[in-house]
């Protein structure tokens, strides 16, 4: 049999088989000791993690022998099952406090919502009760127009006591279809009624209260005044003569301010009470009644009035007190600047004068009007404080209430050198300038006085 040979190669050599090619390559790549020791050491260190800004995984790194190694950060898919345990309690620690958090402030919130509507609910059902108002209730009278608006109406009762909440009250009257059917006029009330009586009241006319309208005349005195709403109706003599010297309820009018002297007047407010025609409510405040008039006064007296005054270094007190003299003497406005004219002269003579004293007879018997109306018990020895046959300059107060005409011919005397005058019985003036020749004008006049 002939043997099969390799193509190329030496020829004779045996061509090794299978077996002895194996046993050739175990034999040279048998690992020695130091490179199985290497080996051993050796560590591969791979990553799940991603460069910041790269999509690719970083590169494989090998311990180098003499550093230490460095930890990698476990990744969830890497976890083991107690470390999922633990992130699972932490995240479900975290959820419930932020639950608990969230609910602590709605419930925070609830409970202020709801406190601060309970409140409004309480001042309004006290309100709606008159709980308050019933414990020190007035009476007072309101004035609703014809075509006056619901916002209108919560005002007037508002300023008047008559509610206490705006805003519940309107809100009652929309409920109960209140808002269309006021009355208007003139409504005497009591601040201690419920809603649901006041309502009532404003809706029904007979309801309304009973007016009157009162004519003061120019001159009128604080007695005459009293007098007039007495019989009248409006109030009695003895609660305005009280009121009239009630200085605390006036004192934030300008004029009843600056007065000095109060201890020295009969009637504090005597001259402020302007003259005109007013409508006043049956059994009215007196107080109420006084503060129209001085209001009216108040309104009457201008800035320039004022200024005019300060410019003749006169207190407005002075000219209201002055005017009222010469309301009380002038028997016309033309007469008012002449006798004002009389006045000046002798208040700039001086009090070393001979006609220092004004000589004014109205103010002989003030507060009176004249001797019979004294009382008997202190006719004879009665002695007015305002008499200025007695005293020198002006009275301590005005004697009347002195009207427009009156307290500007006392800012604008007549240019004269006049220092007495006269009326005859039918108002005839005569003016003269010596004591003779006052005496002659007496015996004109048909007086001797």
């Amino acid at each position: 049999m002939r043997e099969n040979k390799p193509a190329g190669g030496n020829p004779g050599k045996r061509e090794p088989d299978k077996q002895d090619i194996s046993r050739r390559v175990s034999s040279a790549y048998m690992p020695s000791e130091s490179h199985k020791k290497k080996v051993e050491n050796f560590r591969l260190n791979i990553t799940d993690e991603l460069p910041i800004g790269e999509g690719k995984p970083r590169s494989s790194q090998s311990r180098v022998e003499g550093r230490p190694p460095q930890e990698p950060k476990p990744s969830t898919a890497k976890m083991t099952k107690e470390q999922k345990k633990a992130y699972k309690k932490r995240n479900r620690q975290k959820s419930r406090k932020n639950r608990w958090l969230y609910r602590s402030i709605w419930l925070a919130m609830v409970v202020l919502v709801s406190v601060g509507i309970a409140q409004y609910a309480i001042s309004g059902a006290t309100d709606m009760l008159a709980i308050k108002r019933k414990n020190n209730p007035s009476t007072v009278v309101i004035s609703l127009s014809k075509d006056a608006t619901i916002d209108e109406i919560t005002d007037i009762l508002l300023e008047n006591g008559l509610i206490m909440n705006r805003d519940f009250f309107q809100l009652y009257s929309k409920i109960t279809k209140a808002d269309d059917n006021y009355g208007y006029g003139d409504f005497e009330l009591t601040t201690g009624l419920d809603y649901e009586a006041l309502i009532n009241k404003l809706q029904i006319s007979n309801n309304r209260a009973e007016t009157v309208e009162v004519m003061f005349p120019e001159g009128s005195t604080v007695r005459e005044i009293a007098q007039t709403l007495e019989d009248k109706g409006v109030c009695t003599t003895e609660e305005i003569f009280e009121a009239v010297n009630q200085f605390s309820e006036f004192e934030g009018y300008k004029w009843i301010g600056k007065i000095q002297n109060a201890s020295e007047r009969y009637y504090l407010l005597e001259g402020y009470l302007f003259p005109d025609t007013y409508q006043f409510y049956k059994s009215e405040d007196p107080t109420v009644v006084l503060g129209k008039m001085l209001n009216n006064g108040q309104k009457k007296i201008t800035e320039e009035i004022q200024e005019q005054a300060k410019n003749m270094h006169m207190t407005m007190d002075e000219v209201i007190t002055l005017a009222s003299m010469i309301q009380a003497e002038a028997a016309d406005v033309n007469d008012m600047y002449m006798i004002s004219s009389v006045f000046h002269n002798r208040l700039e003579a001086g009090s070393a004068s001979p006609v220092a004293y004004l000589g004014s007879d109205p103010t002989v018997w003030y507060p009176y009007e004249k001797r019979e109306e004294v009382p008997a018990n202190q006719v004879d020895t009665f002695e007015s404080r305002y008499n200025t046959y007695k005293i020198k300059g002006l009275p301590p107060g005005p004697i009347c209430n002195p009207g427009e005409d009156a307290i500007k011919a006392a800012l604008n005397p007549k240019d004269t050198n006049y220092f007495y005058f006269r009326h005859a019985n039918d108002g005839t003036p005569y003016y003269a300038t010596t004591a003779s020749q006052h005496e002659e004008n007496s015996k004109k006049a048909g007086s001797n006085q």
